[in-house]
Order: structure tokens, then sequence, then C-alpha cells
């Protein structure tokens, strides 16, 4: 039986085996998860099969659930094929400090975009916004994100912009799933830019969720950041096997539970590159060629899939 969003109630009697997709509506600081929450309580007793690969944080709160994380399910429902026929990309030529595409309209998306343009940092020549808020619309986020009434008033300083940015819509051409397409949209902008900020899937979650978007930055030998959920970079090392850029950038960001708090943290982590030259980029791209090599052959060789073939 195949569940998909949104989600909704589903009758388990009889089944042997579910199959769930997409990142089922994120995980809450308790590590726990609607759709989860109704198996666990149902009577089914099967497999649970998905594109996540879980640790004990969440096997704990889920005992009488069979997991079992296929990596054939996250390569189909996450695309990530569709770069394999990409092999050829721009020169890197920097001309930009921070690209990054923000399709869907989730909170994290909005607070990513509000904090990047409250930072100057904001180029709609390399940034992407697919959608229209307004500042109530990050009030009521941060109310919602865990926060004491202090801490909001203090981090809306970070995410205020004016009504005209607000309401524009900045777009690249994306077509949602046609990575293989998107992909020559974005070259020139991946490649003309020092660091590519990951927008993933619900970065408000407590759980890493990995999806297709940090490819876009491995098949263009860049480097790249991701506003994701806490502990997503850990993540990738660990179970899919790829390098992090840990010769020039610091990960502590990662650990940090509060979407908001990570969120600030990594952009205090990504400024001090922010007023340096082109050429000055240039070498601190050098300094992390080995490891943007490894990570393209990773890719590019499937060596990826034998790393993650141990989790099964």
């Amino acid at each position: 039986m195949l569940i998909s969003p949104p989600y909704n109630e589903y009758n388990l009697d009889g089944k042997t085996e579910v199959i769930v997709i997409d990142h089922l509506g994120g995980f809450n600081k308790n590590y726990q998860n609607v759709l989860l929450n109704q198996i666990s309580k149902s009577t089914f007793g099967g497999q649970i099969i998905t594109e996540y690969i879980f640790d004990n944080k969440i096997k704990n709160n889920y005992p009488t659930c069979n997991f079992l994380y296929s990596k054939d399910l996250w390569r189909k429902y996450n695309f990530i094929d569709d770069f394999l026929n990409y092999n050829i990309h721009p020169q890197i030529d920097y001309k930009n400090f921070i690209c990054s595409f923000n399709g869907g309209a989730h909170v994290s998306r909005q607070l990513l975009s509000s904090i990047l343009n409250n930072q100057k940092y904001f180029d709609p020549e390399y940034t992407s916004k697919n959608f229209a808020y307004n500042d109530d619309y990050i009030t009521g986020h941060l109310k919602n994100l865990d926060l004491s009434d202090s801490e909001i008033v203090l981090y809306l300083k970070f995410f205020t912009n004016n009504d005209e940015f607000n309401n524009s819509v900045y777009s690249f051409g994306h077509i949602r799933y046609e990575h293989n397409k998107n992909i020559y949209n974005l070259e020139h902008k991946l490649t003309q830019s020092f660091l590519h900020i990951v927008s993933e899937t619900m970065a408000t979650s407590y759980y890493p969720f990995i999806t297709e978007k940090f490819l876009y930055s491995i098949v263009t030998r860049g480097l790249f950041l991701a506003y994701a959920q806490p502990g997503w970079h850990k993540h990738l090392q660990k179970y899919y096997g790829f390098k992090l850029y840990d010769k020039i950038f610091d990960y502590s960001f990662d650990d940090i539970e509060n979407p908001v708090k990570r969120l600030i943290q990594l952009v205090e982590t990504i400024s001090k590159f922010s007023k340096l030259s082109s050429d000055d980029w240039r070498d601190l791209y050098l300094m992390e060629q080995d490891t943007i090599e490894y990570n393209y052959e990773h890719y590019f060789s499937g060596s990826y899939l034998k790393h993650l073939a141990q989790f099964e």
C-alpha cells in the first residue's frame, strides 16, 4: 500500500506492508510525526518502507514500527538520477556571493528569503522567490516556532522587509520536478556564485530529510550549505557518504535545533565571506577543490549508492 501526501486517514487493516513517500509532514521537536502516530496506534504490524533513514531518536518513539529504508524509493521520488546526463558545466567564474532557489512557499523558504534580503544577500538575478507574503506572515511564523516573546522581538529585526520585496515574485522559469531541465536554467547562477544556500524541503522539521536539491551544486562543482533540518549536514556525510567543506565553513549551526536560531547562525557563519573579493572566493574554492572533486565523482560514479546500501 502506497501512502503519499496529504496523509489523510488510511485503513491499514489486513495490510502487511506500507510504502510512505516524501517528508511525511516532518517531525516535531520530540521526534514525533502525525502519520507515524496514526500508524503506531493502529493494529498494523507490518513493514513500513520509507525514504527516511531513521536513527534511534525516531525508532525509540515508535518501538512497534518495523521501518525499512529503501534507497531506490529515495532515488525515484527525489529524481536523483535526473542529473546523470548533465556532466559538462560552465567554468567557475565568480560574480556573485550567494544563490538560492526557493520554489514552494513553505515557512522555511519564507524565512530564508526574508533574512537573505534583510541582510542584503538577496540578488534577484541569482536568488528566486516564487511566492509573495507579508511581514505579518513572518511574525506569525516566529510565534509558532518555540521562541520567547523577547526572542521574537529581537529576531524580527533580521526578517523584516519592505512591501515591494515581500509582494514580489522572483522566478527563473522553475519547472517543478523537472531537474534535468532546471539545471540548465540555473547552471550559470551556480557557477557564478561563491555559495549556494540550499533551501531544503521543510527546514522547520526536526529530523533530516535529504532531497535532490544539494545535487545542483555537486554536478556544477560548487560550494553549498543548506538551510535544512538540524543535523542535515552530518546526516548527508554519515549515511550518503558526501564530504563537507569543513576547511572553510564552520558547521556548528547544524547542531542548533530551533529552526530560527539555526538560520540566524547559518547567516552569521557565511557573513564573514560576503565582503571578500572574487579572487579571495576563488582561493577559498581551491582550498576545497579535492572535496569538490570527491563529491562530484561520488555522485556520478554511483558510489553513494554503495554507501547507502549498508543502511537498507
